[in-house]
């Protein structure tokens, strides 16, 4: 009977075909190792045929290919996090880069309706008392290590609910972080939103609390924890990533100053623009330290710029209308002088205007110590005054037949002749 049955165990590869040897109870190690690696073939068997992991796919220019999940792509490198490791990868290098699309509803063959795609993770709070505290606590470190993120942002949760007196400002403002932590790894940002608005409330320090109410800000604008192709997975990376947005963000709201700014020709309302401008620039200095003295330059040259813009424009504007208010200088009636006046004004407005801004820069570089900014401009800064102070008068040669009522000049029409209003 014993022998019938160790025949058939062995014709199904469970037991060596050995009528005399041990039982299976006192098997050798041999015999153990021989059925360790049997098994150890069927699972990777099972391994072989297992279809092939879903994720973005990078084909080199040498044939090779690397399966993962793209991290950061820039001009220069594609980072790839794979099973075996995270990979910068050149992109001279690369033939192509095929992207992992996203997975299409399942559609129901009975019906034709779609499957409704799973519903993403969501932490939800396990209830903590007192007399559980230091236990639960101890149970959320171990999940964390763990990786189960939803244990852990659960139990963490549930403990921030208890008072202060009974979890402790330490562990709490602990606790913040790792949850935030929690929420990021499952790709909740509004979720790491409110963590960090918590965490902000527990700092003492009013930059602290400006640098995490900024963090948090950022990822509700953002909507994601995906920024500028990283992923963001810790709370050290929400930070940094924030506090460059928000920087940025500063410096936007500066340049916008200085794009909106009017009245350039009126030093006191330049210098008024240009305050405000750099007020706005050195707010990112709490979440850059530095961030306003290497942008500085930068934004009050924005200033300079639309002086001298304002220049051109005022130039080609007197430029198009010179010949006219020229050709029609005779015309002596009353209605014809009230129109000529009517065009003068603007452009008399607009050649002003453009000269006084361009003679405000030198004073306004010297006020905020940019000589070099003043030397960068000053060949275009002369150039632009001579020619609007040519534009103050009629072109050279223009014969006004010994009439002076609205200039000055000799019958022969060679001096310049000042361009006024006609007066009635």
């Amino acid at each position: 009977m014993r022998r019938r049955r160790l025949h058939e165990e062995c014709q199904r590869g469970i037991a060596p075909m050995n009528h005399t040897g041990p039982s299976r109870r006192h098997e050798t190690a041999s015999a153990a190792l021989v059925r360790l690696a049997a098994a150890a073939a069927v699972v990777g068997l099972l391994l072989l045929v297992a279809p092939a992991a879903r994720g973005d796919r990078i084909v080199m220019k040498s044939g090779e290919t690397f399966t993962g999940s793209i991290l950061e792509e820039t001009d220069d490198n594609v980072v790839l996090k794979t099973i075996s490791g995270k990979m910068t990868i050149p992109r001279v290098a690369i033939k192509s880069v095929e992207k992992e699309s996203p997975e299409k509803p399942k559609v129901d063959p009975a019906t034709g309706a779609k499957t409704p795609a799973a519903p993403p993770p969501q932490i939800v709070p396990i209830p903590v008392t007192a007399d559980k505290m230091d236990e639960s606590f101890k149970a959320a470190k171990a999940a964390l290590v763990a990786g189960d993120w939803l244990k852990a942002g659960g139990l963490l949760e549930g403990l921030m609910v208890l008072d202060e007196a009974t979890f402790k400002y330490d562990d709490r403002l602990g606790a913040t972080g790792a949850l935030i932590t929690c929420y990021l790894q499952i790709k909740d940002a509004q979720g790491a939103a409110k963590a960090i608005a918590r965490r902000a409330q527990l700092a003492k320090d009013p930059n602290d609390k400006r640098r995490l109410a900024a963090a948090g800000e950022a990822l509700r604008a953002i909507g994601s924890v995906e920024v500028n192709g990283k992923t963001l997975s810790r709370f050290e990376e929400v930070v940094e990533a924030a506090m460059a947005w928000k920087a940025q963000q500063g410096l936007a709201a500066a340049k916008d100053t200085v794009a909106k700014a009017q009245r350039l020709n009126e030093m006191a309302q330049l210098e008024k623009a240009a305050a405000q401008a750099l007020k706005q620039l050195q707010e990112a200095d709490v979440f850059q330290p530095g961030f306003s003295l290497q942008h500085e330059k930068h934004v009050l040259a924005g200033f300079v710029a639309n002086i001298l813009e304002g220049a051109r424009g005022a130039l080609e504007h007197c430029e198009k209308i010179r010949p006219e208010l020229t050709q029609r200088r005779l015309n002596l009636s009353k209605a014809a002088a009230q129109q000529w006046n009517n065009v003068a004004k603007v452009y008399m407005a607009k050649r002003l205007a453009a000269e006084q801004g361009l003679k405000n820069i030198k004073p306004f570089t010297l006020k905020f110590k940019l000589d070099d900014l003043y030397a960068e401009n000053e060949s275009d800064i002369k150039d632009f005054l001579e020619q609007l102070d040519e534009y103050q008068y009629y072109p050279k040669g223009t014969y006004f037949g010994g009439y002076y009522g609205y200039g000055y000049g000799d019958s022969d029409g060679l001096r310049r002749v000042k361009m006024q209003l006609r007066t009635f």
